[in-house]
């Protein structure tokens, strides 16, 4: 399991430094939307940027070469995720990043909202392809007038017409395409989710991952009732789409400090270190600058330690690291669970 090694160290079994298990790079924080529930918006208006491309083709090497620039460690990085910040396509030279994070050997994976989705396919070699995990394409809601209520394009027409384009573009190239959603009470009556998975159909992505909004003003969840659980199931079947719902984030909290902090940064177009999924912008989880600053050197060191002590998670909105945190704390409040590494 990939968090094992983590638990691992703060059990003290291991006092080497475990290396992140997943990183998120911003490759701009400019976007063409401006949805309701953005928790990077304001962030974004404050650092309206776009890194160069140089910069991120040295940000992949240093991450690769991690374990030579620190031999003494355990734990590997397994998954490089394009996202935001803003609009990942926004970014001209996507599609090489990507194909360059591919030759260092991550496995790679893209967020979007799919308006530029054809730089991907066009600036990724067809071989390089299978090597793209999977697209995530944020839609919210397959009707136009209500996808535009929630994601709010800023350009003169809607997206959602561009967006089902693309995907299917995607698609036919060979890549592996899921449509995600926030449910909400804007899309989640009966014609609002037939029109969405019947959506997912026509375009030929894989499935439908959706989970339920988190209002950040007041840290609470949408509330997935048993019944809209049961209608979700009976539209999913009628159009033949698989589908997911995770709902971790409504699991109760059995820790009180982020251990995910050492398991999946953030590194922001400014340059922003951030060891927080959600704190793009917030000071307490500001690690350092990867633009001028080696990520390597930062990693397990004095202020990283600082900040996951000084953390209080019940303080925070649910979370998506919120099933590892607690998987991570039944290993540190019972460490014969680790066993299993050797049985």
């Amino acid at each position: 399991m990939p968090y094992t090694d983590l638990s691992l160290r703060l059990t003290g079994r291991t006092n080497l430094p475990v290396l992140p298990n997943h990183v998120d790079i911003d490759l701009t924080n400019v976007c063409n939307q401006d949805c309701f529930y953005c928790n990077s918006a304001d962030f974004r208006a404050k650092n309206l940027v776009t890194g160069r491309t140089n910069q991120y083709l040295n940000l992949l090497d240093q991450l690769a070469n991690w374990r030579q620039h620190t031999p003494q460690s355990i734990g590997s990085i397994r998954n490089i995720n394009f996202t935001g910040g803003g609009e990942p396509t926004v970014h001209k030279h996507i599609g090489p990043i990507m194909a360059h994070a591919i030759d260092k050997g991550f496995q790679v994976t893209l967020i979007s909202n799919g308006s530029k989705l054809h730089r991907v396919v066009e600036g990724i070699p067809k071989d390089k392809i299978q090597s793209v995990a999977w697209i995530g394409i944020d839609i919210d809601s397959a009707n136009p007038e209500t996808y535009e209520s929630i994601r709010r394009s800023l350009t003169r027409d809607t997206l959602y017409h561009t967006v089902v384009k693309n995907i299917k573009l995607a698609v036919d190239a060979g890549f592996r395409v899921d449509i995600k959603g926030l449910l909400m009470p804007q899309n989640t009556n009966e014609h609002e989710l037939n029109a969405l998975f019947e959506m997912v159909s026509y375009t030929g992505a894989r499935q439908l991952h959706i989970r339920p909004y988190v209002d950040m003003d007041t840290n609470k969840l949408f509330e997935v009732t048993e019944s809209l659980k049961k209608l979700i199931q009976t539209v999913a079947q009628k159009h033949n789409v698989k589908y997911r719902l995770p709902l971790g984030r409504e699991t109760g909290r059995t820790y009180s400090k982020c251990h995910q902090m050492f398991l999946y940064p953030i590194l922001a177009a400014n340059g922003d270190i951030c060891v927080c999924c959600e704190g793009r912008g917030q000071k307490k989880f500001l690690l350092g600058n990867w633009k001028n600053q080696d990520i390597r050197d930062l990693w397990w060191g004095e202020k990283h330690l600082e900040i996951y002590n000084s953390v209080n998670t019940h303080l925070c909105p649910p979370c998506k690291p919120n099933k590892i945190n607690n998987l991570i704390q039944e290993d540190i409040d019972d460490p014969s669970k680790l066993e299993r590494v050797v049985m």
